[in-house]
């Protein structure tokens, strides 16, 4: 594959065409990969020792509402996110879905799901933690990921 760039300070934001042949069966791929990486958020965060840390929007599997607290869950510890639920919802990617009134997760971090007989899914997630859906948000979240 070749590739080349050109830089151009006349534009007010980048353009990035990519030429490829029709049966290209990894463009899809790149394009994903690409918009991943050009969507990164970073968040200021504190521990529990009121220490600033910054943490990618990737490497959150959960943020939830707790003691009136906005909390972010990393594969690496827990923080404390100033911010509401509903304004933090408008800036994430794709790969983030609301369960319920007080939670949103990542869903490329879902180890697998337990359905309930009450509605209510049991959210497993790669670390062994756990949450729960509500039954509210039963049907967004049957749709997206495909139940």
């Amino acid at each position: 594959m070749k590739y080349k760039v050109n830089y151009d300070a006349s534009l007010e934001q980048d353009d990035l065409i990519i030429n490829c042949h029709p049966d290209n069966q990894n463009i899809e791929e790149m394009i994903q990969l690409i918009q991943t990486h050009a969507d990164q958020t970073f968040y200021p965060v504190k521990n529990r020792r009121d220490e600033t840390h910054i943490v990618k929007q990737n490497d959150i599997y959960s943020f939830r509402i707790e003691n009136k607290l906005l909390n972010i869950y990393t594969l690496n510890g827990q923080y404390i996110y100033n911010e509401r639920l509903y304004k933090l919802k408008k800036h994430l990617s794709d790969n983030f879905l609301q369960i319920s009134k007080s939670e949103i997760i990542n869903v490329t971090f879902i180890d697998h799901l337990v359905l309930n007989k009450s509605g209510i899914i049991e959210i497993k997630f790669i670390n062994n933690d756990t949450t729960f859906s509500s039954r509210r948000y039963l049907k967004e979240i049957k749709e997206v990921l495909g139940l």
